[in-house]
């Protein structure tokens, strides 16, 4: 999931546009018609074929539910729906329930434009013990449950079994740690036949954080009020992924992510790192690759959690939510969530799909499921991370590996880092 929409902006849109919440007209009326029909307005970014499956696992509800209720869903880009999201909140023309990016939503929690669901638990039928720990704290801050988990993810190392086999590799051997998949970047990259070992995107910083917590490294301290960045750890990573991109030429100098998954679905890139949805782009262009867990470091297994959860605007009347809570509770049931890890190859956060004997088969789903027992969402509760990794790391990354000195670049960025936590 890729944000697009500056953090800043969406923290002055969402404050401009609760000022006026306050001072508008009463919630919205409830959707009940006079035959008893429920209806629920839905908004999500899924665009994709998964959006499709989506559509369907909605259609199948509105006809099986028997409370009479029809969910009616709109589907926009990720960045139209942070773009018309906060001022149809201020206008009370908002939709019932939303799904919303893990790295959107505390801006709109600061903001009071969504409403904690922490009752969800008590809705009848719901088993708050079948959910992953991991999982449900992607959707909390300061304690409260702001949304609850739709689906996680995170970044997997994805290999091509027949250029590691060309290179005199074992097809089924990934690499184990960040060094060795530096190694083996090397000795996988064949500039004659225009092959990569590995792609690191200049807007690659979910695959640098993950290496530098690896390291034993961090961006900020635990209440984000200070930059860690400036330290031994980090600049290790540095002068790695210096050596990896700029030195070793086993990276492709500048390109983005679209690129890289471009080259990985073409057959010339060996190893890159991306979320569940690259499955479906390998399986289509017939590539020979497996996945597994990323890489380990000092800290041994880490991994960051990213994911996407339902929430509901502060707009949506009280009589709506417990229709909204029994399409999450359908949504959260062992049959739906392994039809979405299945035809989209997400990994579980269900504990009753990961143990479930279809899901332990198929190696592609329960091999991505063993990073969420460790995994840990990524500065948490934390508004200022978008702009950070807008304005200060995908810059950072750039002049990284056109060979500029990490260690200055390290010293600026903290400064940069220092002052954007500073500011209101």
């Amino acid at each position: 999931m890729k944000h697009i929409k500056k953090a800043f902006v969406l923290m002055f849109v969402l404050a401009f546009v609760l000022s006026l919440t306050a001072c508008g007209s009463s919630k919205q009326t409830s959707g009940t018609s006079k035959d008893g029909t429920i209806t629920l307005t839905f908004w999500n970014g899924f665009t994709a074929s998964d959006g499709e499956i989506l559509q369907g696992i909605v259609n199948r509800f509105n006809k099986t539910n028997d409370q009479h209720i029809k969910i009616k869903m709109d589907v926009m880009t990720w960045a139209n729906f942070n773009e018309k999201l906060p001022p149809a909140i201020s206008s009370k023309t908002a939709p019932d329930f939303v799904l919303m990016n893990y790295g959107d939503f505390a801006s709109y929690v600061v903001n009071g434009a969504v409403q904690p669901l922490d009752d969800f638990w008590k809705y009848k039928g719901v088993n708050k013990s079948d959910f992953s720990q991991t999982a449900l704290k992607l959707g909390k801050i300061d304690g409260k449950q702001y949304f609850i988990p739709m689906q996680v993810q995170g970044m997997y190392l994805y290999w091509n079994k027949d250029l590691f086999k060309k290179a005199g590799l074992d097809p089924n051997k990934p690499p184990r740690t960040w060094d060795e998949l530096v190694t083996m970047a090397k000795k996988l990259t064949d500039p004659s036949k225009k092959v990569y070992g590995f792609a690191f995107p200049t807007d690659g910083n979910a695959i640098l954080y993950n290496w530098m917590l690896a390291n034993k490294g961090s961006l900020t301290n635990s209440n984000y009020s200070k930059s860690t960045f400036n330290s031994k750890a980090n600049l290790e990573v540095l002068n790695t992924i210096q050596k990896l991109v700029y030195k070793d030429k086993s990276s492709p100098q500048s390109i983005s992510g679209a690129e890289a998954d471009n080259l990985m679905n073409s057959g010339q890139l060996a190893m890159y790192m991306n979320g569940p949805w690259l499955n479906n782009g390998l399986k289509k262009n017939e590539i020979n690759y497996g996945v597994t867990t990323i890489p380990e470091g000092k800290a041994g297994k880490t991994a960051i959690l990213d994911g996407v959860g339902f929430a509901i605007p502060s707009s949506t009347d009280e009589s709506k939510k417990e229709a909204i809570y029994e399409f999450i509770k359908y949504w959260n049931t062992t049959k739906i969530g392994k039809e979405w890890s299945t035809k989209n190859g997400f990994p579980p956060y269900l504990k009753s799909v990961s143990n479930d004997p279809e899901i332990k088969k198929n190696h592609i789903v329960s091999e991505l499921g063993k990073q969420v027992k460790y995994a840990k969402p990524f500065m948490s509760g934390s508004t200022k991370t978008a702009t950070i990794n807008n304005d200060i790391i995908n810059p950072l990354l750039e002049k990284l590996f056109s060979g500029a000195d990490p260690k200055k670049l390290l010293k600026d960025a903290d400064k940069n880092i220092n002052e954007k936590l500073s500011e209101n």
